[in-house]
């Protein structure tokens, strides 16, 4: 799927911007300049489109094989990997949009629904913007702001399924080469290397399973 991109306005610096609508991704330089492509890495997986409007969802799993080299997962739903991008109405829902969905639940975020401003399109929250609260929205659609009257987190999928809480059991573990992570939305558990776990020690170092993941996908938006 070729890039379209449309010019959508300047930052406060004056700095132009530049957005691809079709891979929901920003497509100017940090100098404003119009790139030829857009900056996602991911272009083929829009080519493989999965419309989840009519399916009966029994699972949808998110694996991190080893979170400490790829934060790139697999998906799986209904026990199958699917590589490539799921469709809902109006909706495009990525694998970033599912982790956003990991991330809010494991902070224990309310997630409601939003709608921008400019293009109506229903709004989701990943990366560090999953957890943490917020006034101004970037459209993944259009690639405007948009303001909401009080900081909130949205999200796309939570209008679709309901998704539960991740619990956690107060146990450590100890991460060495390999740290994979599993999360079953609709069961709402996570698992570090097939165990659950709130503690992980990595390096002699103890950190909050909740604080690791979120400085790992903080910049996946």
């Amino acid at each position: 799927m070729k890039c379209h991109i449309e010019y959508v306005g300047k930052l406060r610096n004056g700095t132009a911007r530049y957005y691809c609508t079709k891979h929901k991704c920003l497509a100017s330089n940090k100098s404003g300049n119009k790139l030829e492509e857009c900056l996602c890495n991911t272009k083929e997986q829009y080519e493989n489109k999965l419309d989840i409007k009519n399916m009966k969802i029994e699972s949808i799993t998110i694996i991190y094989e080893n979170i400490l080299e790829n934060v790139t997962p697999k998906i799986y739903i209904n026990r199958r990997e699917f590589d490539g991008i799921f469709t809902y109405e109006n909706s495009i829902l990525t694998y970033k949009d599912l982790s956003g969905v990991m991330l809010a639940k494991l902070n224990n975020i309310h997630l409601e629904k939003i709608r921008c401003k400019r293009c109506k399109a229903y709004h989701s929250d990943n990366g560090k913007f999953a957890y943490i609260p917020h006034i101004t929205h970037l459209c993944l659609y259009c690639g405007h702001f948009f303001r909401e009257k009080e900081p909130n987190i949205g999200s796309e999928l939570e209008n679709i399924l309901d998704i539960p809480q991740i619990k956690l059991y107060k146990n450590t573990t100890i991460i060495k080469e390999k740290c994979k992570i599993e999360y079953d939305m609709l069961k709402g558990t996570l698992l570090v290397n097939e165990e659950n776990v709130n503690q992980l020690i990595i390096k002699e170092n103890k950190i909050n399973i909740i604080d690791f993941l979120n400085k790992k996908l903080e910049q996946e938006f």
